[in-house]
Order: C-alpha cells, then sequence, then structure tokens
C-alpha cells in the first residue's frame, strides 16, 4: 500500500517523492526564468549593480533580488534579503564568497548576477 501511495503522490505531484519535498529550483520553474521577479524596496533609486561585479573587502547594501520566483526565494532562504549589509570576502571570476554578519556564504557566478547592490 505504501508503494501504490508513493506512486500516486509521484504522478499527481512530481515535487514530490518517496516521502521527500523538493524545495528548489524544478524544470518548470526553469522554464519560466524569463519572467523574472524582483524584489525591490522604494530606496533603490540609486546606481545599483550585480553582486558578481564587487571588489574584494568592498561593503554593499541589497537592493533587488532578480530571477525566477524559485531562484529569488532560495536568495531569501540564505539570507539575502533587501536592505541586507554584506562585505565580499573573495571574488574569482564572478563566484564570490560574501560575509553577512558572522555567516560565510558561497554564490556561483550565475547566481552572483540576479543580486543587484549599491555601495
Amino acid at each position: 500500500m505504501n508503494q501504490q501511495y508513493s506512486q500516486h503522490n509521484q504522478q499527481s505531484n512530481p515535487r514530490y517523492f518517496e516521502g521527500f519535498s523538493f524545495y528548489c529550483e524544478t524544470p518548470e520553474a526553469s522554464e519560466t526564468e524569463n519572467s523574472s521577479t524582483e524584489v525591490q524596496p522604494d530606496s533603490a533609486k540609486s546606481k545599483s549593480f550585480p553582486l558578481a561585479m564587487a571588489s574584494v573587502g568592498e561593503k554593499l547594501r541589497i537592493v533587488t533580488l532578480r530571477g525566477s520566483e524559485g531562484c529569488v526565494r532560495r536568495l531569501i532562504g540564505m539570507g539575502f534579503v533587501s536592505g541586507t549589509e554584506l562585505q565580499i570576502i573573495s571574488n574569482s571570476g564572478g563566484s564570490v564568497i560574501v560575509a553577512i554578519g558572522e555567516n560565510r556564504i558561497g554564490l556561483g557566478a550565475g547566481m552572483a548576477q540576479k543580486i543587484m547592490c549599491t555601495n
């Protein structure tokens, strides 16, 4: 009976498999990449640039998150929220390591391009 239940759930809900729920980008979310979701506060009137373009040691403030809804949710879940201050620890070919408070988070070049920052 458990196997029938799993097969039924897998067919009716592709994000559910063997008792696990997946909380990352799915093929459906990747297909909607062109329709970007932006989270932008009112204070985003100054020039902003992608996090991947920042120099080591720079202290920045997050202004906007770009990308699909799934991507934006993932970034928010990691602590990348509009208004958050961060510092660049390392920048290598677009991939970055940032400090948010006492935490260090590494991002690939693609994700770093979706985080718009200002000084």
